[in-house]
């Protein structure tokens, strides 16, 4: 693989800075105000050059060379209240994305109306809430982990939707219970590979229309957690690949091959086209905290009507034990192709070029893998955290994982995608709050 510029250098001297200078939110002196950050310095590197590991959709990521890219991050926050029940908050989030570079992004900027001591409305972009971390994701030491476990947080590349919600909180005995319905709309670029020797990105836009998702979440006494969420939308994914197919069937798909090659050419662009298809997303989960143990489990499903993005499902199961300020933790984790929805009809094999191209595109769907972790979590000080995790993930022949397979059509791409791969990741991260 080719050497990779090393933008993530600027960005990891200003978070360790902020490390340096940890402290608590910030308050002005009406209480109006309050500003509070978070960031995470990270390395992480692997034991094979024919891949990178990332999170899904970052353009780039770790191999053999250690990287900074997948978890370095760095988050502020600012809450202004104006009144007794009406506030807004904006969060600004820099870290490595599908461009292959660090770009700050607002991930939340709304409005808030607290209509009731129960009911809380809320207008803008709020964090997309499809599973029991959402919405502190990326908050590393909100995490046990170094990262949530890829196996089921890889599942969706959107972290925040354009809308709102509402929310109803009740009490019942020693249960809180909070029912959540939201909606909206949002868009993610997402890098499925590279091409030119790693130079340049092959751009993926995913798209979700009529978001409307429902969540009940209960947090009993004593530190136990139980979730349940369910949302559908219509996605659509636009690639310069499925571009370049297109141009390059422009003549069959115009009948200059006959009407043979014509169907079989509509069929397949058909096939591997989503546009508009309904998406769904379910997620069940439970957590304890409880004395020294830490447990945690999720499973989740995603569906979709047709298209080159499959049907998958993921789950996870944590578990910890606290030695003081030392928290070692083992994580397994499964991801699960269900089904692949697009299907070629094997006569469109004699579209030749064409033909493979379609496939490669249906393969960066095939994202099945199984991983184990076992880290240490070390709570060195207020409001840092040093974690060390090694993560062993297997995937079978036929799959990319989650991993970004720089280009596919090279030998060494389809030697990962065809062949089963044991991956060692080794990862050091600190994170901190300010």
């Amino acid at each position: 693989m080719s050497k990779k510029n090393l933008r993530c250098l600027p960005l990891a001297a200003a978070a360790m800075v902020a490390c340096m200078s940890a402290q608590a939110e910030y308050t002005i002196a009406d209480g109006k105000l309050r500003l509070s950050g978070f960031g995470t310095v990270g390395v992480s590197r692997t034991n094979n050059d024919q891949a990178y590991f990332n999170y899904p959709g970052q353009g780039g990521g770790a191999d053999r060379s250690a990287s900074f890219d997948p978890d370095t991050k760095l988050g502020l926050q600012g809450t202004y209240k104006f009144t007794d029940t009406l506030s807004a908050t904006a969060q600004l989030l820099t870290k490595y994305r599908a461009t292959g570079e660090y770009t700050p992004e607002f991930e939340w900027a709304f409005a808030k109306w607290q209509a009731t001591p129960a009911v809380a409305v809320r207008v803008g972009r709020i964090g997309a809430p499809f599973f029991m971390v959402s919405d502190f994701r990326d908050v590393g030491y909100a995490n046990t982990t170094v990262r949530p476990p890829l196996d089921v947080y890889g599942q969706v590349p959107v972290s925040f939707t354009d809308g709102g919600d509402v929310s109803y909180q009740a009490t019942i005995g020693s249960a809180t219970l909070t029912s959540t319905l939201w909606g909206g709309q949002t868009k993610a670029k997402y890098a499925s590979a590279l091409r030119n020797g790693g130079a340049d990105l092959d751009p993926v836009l995913v798209k979700l229309r009529n978001q409307l998702g429902l969540n009940f979440q209960a947090e009993f006494d004593g530190g136990y957690t139980l979730r349940f969420g369910h949302s559908q939308s219509k996605l659509s994914v636009e690639t310069s690949s499925l571009g370049t197919l297109r141009s390059g069937l422009s003549g069959v798909l115009a009948g200059g091959l006959g009407a043979g090659p014509q169907a079989l050419a509509t069929q397949m662009l058909n096939d591997v086209t989503t546009t508009g298809q309904k998406a769904t997303f379910t997620g069940l989960g439970a957590s304890m905290d409880r004395d020294n143990i830490v447990l945690a489990t999720e499973y989740t499903w995603r569906s979709i009507d047709k298209g080159a993005v499959a049907d998958t499902t993921g789950w996870y199961v944590l578990g910890g034990y606290r030695l003081g300020t030392v928290l070692p933790y083992v994580v397994v984790s499964r991801l699960k192709v269900d089904d692949v929805n697009a299907n070629l009809n094997p006569q469109a094999a004699a579209l030749g070029a064409a033909y493979r191209g379609a496939q490669g595109l249906i393969n960066v769907g095939k994202v099945a893998q199984n991983t184990l972790s076992v880290g240490t979590r070390w709570d060195f000080r207020s409001g840092m955290a040093l974690k060390a995790q090694f993560d062993r993930v297997s995937k079978p022949a036929g799959s990319n994982g989650l991993f970004l397979n720089p280009d596919a059509s090279t030998a060494s791409g389809q030697d990962f995608f065809n062949n089963k791969k044991k991956v060692n990741v080794l990862s050091l991260a600190v994170d901190f709050v300010f």
